[in-house]
C-alpha cells in the first residue's frame, strides 16, 4: 500500500492542508503515524476525498471565483469615492482664496512661489499639494518678474516662515542665506 504526506494528499486532492489535518482530526480520513508529528494517509483512502467530494467543501470553478472577486473589487472602489467625495464635501472651503487680480511687476515684498521652492531643493508638486490643502499660505494673483515670466503663487513673510517650518526638515532641503524665514525679514 503506498502513503503521502499531509502536503502531498492536500495536492492531489486540490484542498488545503488544513482540511486534511481537519479530516484526519475528525476521523473521517484514515492516517497513520509512523513517527512523532509526522501523519501519513493511504492513496487509496484519498479517493473519497477527491475535489468537489469533501464533504462541507464547495470546489469553485477559478473564473467563477475571478469574476466575483472582480465584482467586490468594483464594489470596494465605488465605496472608497464615495468616501474621498463626502470628505471633499465636508472639508470647509476658506474665503482668502480670493485671486488678487494684480498686473505689472511682482512687488517686492513678494517671492515666486516656484523660484522659492526651487531655491530650497523642495519638489514643485509637494509644494503645490500643500497650497492646495491650505498648509501653506501663498498669495494669488498675476504678476510678471524681471525676466518676464508670468507668476500667480507667490509668498510675503508669513508665506516664507510657514515654507521653511514645513520643509526645513527634510534631508534634501536647502538653506538659504535668509533662513530662517520669520514675520520680521526684511526685503
Amino acid at each position: 500500500m503506498e502513503y503521502v504526506t499531509i502536503m502531498e494528499a492536500a495536492r492531489r486532492c486540490g484542498v488545503s492542508d488544513k482540511t486534511i489535518r481537519r479530516a484526519i482530526h475528525k476521523g473521517t480520513l484514515p492516517a497513520r503515524s509512523p513517527k512523532s508529528n509526522r501523519s501519513e494517509i493511504a492513496v487509496s483512502g484519498l479517493e473519497r476525498f477527491a475535489p468537489g467530494q469533501i464533504p462541507g467543501h464547495v470546489q469553485v470553478a477559478p473564473s467563477s471565483r475571478i469574476v466575483a472577486l472582480e465584482g467586490r473589487v468594483q464594489v470596494l472602489e465605488q465605496q472608497v469615492q464615495e468616501l474621498l467625495n463626502r470628505l471633499e464635501a465636508a472639508t470647509p472651503r476658506r474665503a482668502s482664496l480670493r485671486t488678487e487680480r494684480v498686473t505689472g511687476s511682482l512687488p517686492r515684498h513678494l517671492i515666486s512661489l516656484l523660484a522659492f521652492a526651487r531655491l530650497h531643493s523642495v519638489s514643485e508638486t509637494k509644494v503645490l499639494i500643500h497650497v492646495d490643502s491650505n498648509l501653506l499660505p501663498v498669495k494669488r494673483g498675476e504678476w510678471t518678474d524681471h525676466d518676464g515670466m508670468v507668476i500667480t503663487l507667490a509668498l510675503d513673510a508669513k508665506g516664507r516662515k510657514a515654507f521653511y517650518q514645513l520643509y526645513r526638515d527634510l534631508p534634501y532641503f536647502i538653506r538659504c542665506g535668509q533662513c530662517p524665514h520669520g514675520y520680521l525679514d526684511t526685503v
